[in-house]
């Protein structure tokens, strides 16, 4: 693993990322370059069946050659290309599969629910700041899913992926996502999630009261606050900022990217409601995810 440096093109519903990363002589892996590309692929996941339009297509495809382009300036061992939500429900995946061969003579990785929660546990593992905590549940929520990692004494005990992506939940259920969300609008969301989590097998763990959030939408949250932790109760209150303010004021006043304004107060209700249902109320933030894992995981091969 020492001197190994590798890349990592992740599809998302909600943007593509590319995670340039070296390891470490402790073994673990260090970001590089890192770069986003906002193209949302995921808004066709709630028709019937899920497809990918072709406008997304062809968008998700030029935006994933520019940024192998930008990892061709490293000197890599290794470049994968990983799909997750959006790409894994559509009906259409192989088309989307087929083109993006075409454009970088890679062939792109469709990565099962539970493959996406583990190999997200395994890059959680990868942040030295979480080296003393032993038990904690990670959440990474996506634009098309959610994954819930239970450690219990630092191992992996459960991992579960969860069709709760906000752009999902915003297609599903917000019929004008520029306006505050309206108090049964909240309820049906939160109503939403708390039965999907209730007819899962994730259980509270009484030994876990605390979670690590991971993804997009917890590095927002987590520049609201100073504090590198912080208590449920004060994710509420973001909840509560979130969704009183229509799409424009949520960027202005809370900074919010305006990429993702209109799906943000879904991602808020959808993290606190699962925080309340796993009964943790002390909350870390991290930025270590899904890459990081495969980042780990392709230096180990």
């Amino acid at each position: 693993m020492a001197n190994r440096q590798v890349g990592i093109i992740d599809v998302g519903s909600n943007s593509i990322k590319l995670l340039i990363a070296q390891s470490t002589p402790a073994g673990n892996v260090r970001k590089v370059q890192f770069l986003v590309e906002n193209v949302r692929i995921g808004e066709g996941m709630t028709h019937s069946p899920p497809l990918l339009t072709e406008n997304a297509i062809a968008a998700g495809s030029d935006a994933i050659a520019r940024l192998q382009s930008d990892a061709e300036k490293h000197r890599l061992d290794a470049l994968r290309i990983v799909a997750t939500s959006a790409v894994r429900d559509a009906q259409n995946q192989a088309d989307f599969a087929s083109r993006v061969e075409a454009r970088t003579g890679l062939p792109l990785d469709i990565l099962p629910g539970d493959e996406e929660a583990r190999l997200i546990g395994k890059g959680i593992r990868q942040d030295p700041a979480l080296g003393e905590l032993n038990d904690f549940v990670a959440v990474d929520l996506g634009g098309g899913s959610m994954e819930c990692i239970q450690f219990v004494d630092q191992t992996l005990s459960t991992a579960h992926s969860f069709n709760l992506g906000s752009v999902r939940l915003s297609s599903m259920l917000l019929d004008d996502r520029s306006i505050p969300v309206s108090s049964a609008d909240e309820e049906r969301i939160a109503n939403h999630v708390l039965n999907t989590l209730q007819q899962s097998p994730l259980a509270p763990n009484p030994q876990i009261q605390t979670a690590v959030l991971t993804g997009g939408a917890s590095q927002i949250l987590a520049g609201f606050s100073a504090e590198e932790s912080i208590e449920r109760a004060t994710l509420d209150r973001y909840r509560q900022q979130i969704c009183s303010r229509d799409s424009q004021k949520r960027v202005t006043e809370l900074g919010i990217p305006e990429s993702r304004s209109d799906i943000f107060p879904a991602a808020a209700i959808t993290l606190c409601e699962t925080l309340a249902y796993l009964r943790c109320d002390r909350i870390h933030f991290s930025q270590y995810n899904l890459r990081y894992g495969l980042a780990a995981e392709l230096m180990e091969s």
